[in-house]
């Protein structure tokens, strides 16, 4: 049967209608990407690592080039790597160059006057990772080389909240002058680590009590405050001796402590081992130095320095967290710093 004109109009404007008003549903967003810093542990395996950045490659920001010219290339992957160092720090050494430091005011009433405090924990290559890759150690992993400028944004520094309070004890320098330490390790050394800053920042802690002694730090150091001590007696304190590395200033006092360990297979320091030849060659064992005698065979124990509010002139400037030397506010302001601090050096560091 036909339907009248009038009914056929309508039922065909409905179903018009109906198509014009009907939406296919939208579609979803694309993911969004992850974002190439910090993985969680759980994430944290050789195998995930491979796969989220490549096969590592010699391309961490501080990989030393045979051609003193060439450019730092790559994409500073997250590498495989065989050992940690963990620098510690003899505090009362430190504070005498480094007045201006709040973990300096008052050292001689701090854990740090008589006990060895927390500077990192640093990746390292082990001989053979070293010689294949022309590279003694990681820095500024997964995409964190912008990290290295004095401008560096916010993303390279981590979220204070993952600072275990502890660390105020065991690594001062983490916590005061507005987090300068931790914002210094975490994207050079913990980066590369494969951790979340919280891990990594709590590994700290746990290697150095892992050490013999009184909360790491063996009594041959702790009675010997002020006084000195037989590099070889230190070193037997420490037990499995080719584990240990001491730096001393050109006195023999001792700067700091390095130990080596291995690595497990969550990324985190494990048994103590035997030091790379980039440790033991280094910087970090001029006590011992390269000849057949030690350097330092007698190592000088400092102690901490009463606090003097008047402060005095550094007697180096340019370290980390310092600029030129100085001797107004005006002066450093002028070259973009903060302020003249009682060093005698310029600082970021504002006034409380």
């Amino acid at each position: 049967m036909r339907l009248p004109s009038r009914l056929a109009l309508w039922a065909c404007l409905v179903i018009a209608q109906g198509c014009r008003t009907h939406h296919e549903p939208p579609p979803a967003p694309p993911p969004t990407p992850p974002i190439a810093t910090a993985r969680p542990l759980h994430l944290a395996s050789p195998e995930a690592i491979e796969f989220e950045f490549g096969r590592a490659q010699a391309t961490a920001c501080n990989c030393f080039k045979s051609d003193a010219t060439a450019k730092e290339g790559g994409a500073c992957d997250t590498p495989r790597f065989g050992s940690y160092l963990l620098a510690l720090t003899w505090a009362p050494t430190f504070c005498r160059t480094h007045p201006d430091k709040e973990e300096c005011e008052h050292l001689e009433d701090t854990f740090g006057a008589t006990h060895l405090t927390l500077h990192g924990l640093w990746p390292q290559f082990n001989d053979e990772e070293a010689r294949e890759l022309n590279c003694t150690y990681p820095a500024f992993c997964g995409g964190l080389c912008e990290c290295k400028n004095s401008d560096a944004p916010s993303r390279c520094f981590p979220d204070p909240a993952t600072i275990p309070p502890a660390m105020g004890t065991y690594g001062p320098g983490f916590v005061t002058d507005n987090f300068f330490l931790a914002n210094h390790e975490w994207p050079k050394h913990g980066s590369c680590t494969g951790m979340d800053a919280r891990t990594y920042f709590q590994s700290n802690i746990d290697a150095l009590l892992s050490l013999p002694g009184d909360q790491g730090t063996p009594a041959a150091l702790r009675d010997n405050v002020g006084g000195s001590v037989k590099l070889e007696d230190l070193r037997a304190s420490f037990g499995q001796g080719d584990s240990v590395a001491f730096a001393c200033d050109p006195g023999c006092n001792l700067m700091e402590v390095g130990i080596c360990f291995a690595v497990d297979d969550q990324r985190r320091p494990s048994a103590r081992m035997t030091c790379p030849k980039s440790v033991t060659s280094g910087a970090t064992n001029n006590c011992v130095g390269n000849g057949s005698q030690p350097r330092c065979p007698t190592v000088k124990i400092q102690a901490a320095k009463p606090f003097d509010p008047g402060g005095g002139p550094s007697s180096t400037c340019g370290q980390p967290g310092q600029g030129p030397a100085c001797t107004n506010d005006q002066l450093c302001q002028n070259q973009g710093w903060v302020r003249c601090a009682r060093s005698g050096c310029c600082t970021t560091v504002p006034k409380r």
